[in-house]
């Protein structure tokens, strides 16, 4: 019986190092910081890639005091993202691609001295070899930008960043609640005032056109929108048999004569197409109309050309 006995008592003499090995004095608080977003948000596509679309600031005591440790001492990180979801946006930094398209998220801070820092949000490991190690939060906040086209989707609640010292959890940051991203339905409608609208040409003598045109008369065509970028307007109508360039004056009783149609320094003829962005709600196309010479000879009367105007939108 004397053998088993010496067995015992060699393991309880070796154990004894491994339950003194005292590693961190951790942070007096194990903070649980979340934030909470508007259940849905609403990405309008006029927004542009990198623009914040909406942020929140943590709840809770943050992380604050010195830990001071005997190194090594593991420090593991488990994130919702990888580092592969990690990108860079100018004038931002960096900004986490999370499963809705378009939609990216950071957690940033700023610490005791003012400086910023951004929570990792991924998962890692490594070995801490210092002794002390301080890391006071002021501020904390997530954040939601604009990675690229944005489609309709759910970043659900729950943990963003969970970090742990030798397996004790010392920080977890959380989403409280699941956030739906929408972008709403793009319209636009051509102003009241362009809907059918007379373009009047002031007379003018056959003796006067020393060129081939003349008579300018300067106008705008307006689209009133919500939530679109872009508008493009087509233009519609019966071209001039001598000259395709040019609309017919297919009810009109002059000869030798066509209207010219034109957006600053280039032609709009049939078929045409010209993109204008849209600013506060509108996209504005200047445009001309003038008279032309065509084939034949300039004859005196009147000049009548209908021309239609599409517009479509994203």
């Amino acid at each position: 019986m004397k053998r088993p006995l010496q067995s015992v008592c060699a393991l309880l003499i070796l154990s004894l190092p491994v339950a003194a090995q005292a590693a961190c004095n951790y942070y007096p608080n194990n903070p649980r910081n979340g934030a909470t977003f508007p259940a849905t948000i609403s990405v309008p596509s006029s927004l542009a890639v990198g623009a914040l679309i909406a942020k929140a600031t943590f709840g809770g005591t943050y992380p604050s005091g010195v830990s001071t440790c005997s190194p090594p001492i593991m420090q593991q990180t488990t994130g919702r993202y990888t580092s592969a979801d990690l990108v860079t946006l100018p004038g931002v930094g960096g900004v986490y691609r999370t499963n809705v398209p378009g939609i990216g998220i950071r957690v940033y801070a700023t610490l005791r001295w003012g400086s910023p820092y951004l929570l990792p949000l991924h998962s890692s490991s490594t070995s801490l070899t210092y002794t002390s190690y301080e890391h006071t939060i002021v501020t904390m906040e997530a954040q939601f930008y604009k990675i690229g086209n944005v489609s309709n989707g759910t970043v659900p609640g729950a943990n963003l960043m969970v970090n742990s010292w030798d397996g004790r959890t010392i920080h977890t940051v959380l989403l409280n609640n699941p956030v739906s991203f929408v972008t709403p339905t793009a319209t636009c409608d051509l102003a009241a005032g362009d809907v059918s609208r007379v373009i009047a040409l002031d007379p003018v003598r056959i003796s006067n056109f020393t060129g081939i045109s003349i008579g300018t008369k300067n106008f705008d065509l307006t689209a009133n929108c919500s939530n679109a970028s872009n508008v493009t307007f087509r233009f519609t109508g019966t071209p001039d048999p001598g000259n395709s360039a040019l609309f017919a004056n297919s009810t009109g009783s002059a000869r030798g004569v066509a209207l010219w149609l034109h957006t600053p320094g280039q032609t709009v003829s049939n078929n045409s197409t010209r993109t204008v962005a849209v600013s506060g709600n509108r996209a504005v196309l200047r445009m001309g109309a003038e008279y032309h010479k065509t084939t034949g000879t300039l004859t005196k009367g009147s000049l009548a050309s209908t021309v239609t105007v599409n517009i479509t939108y994203n």
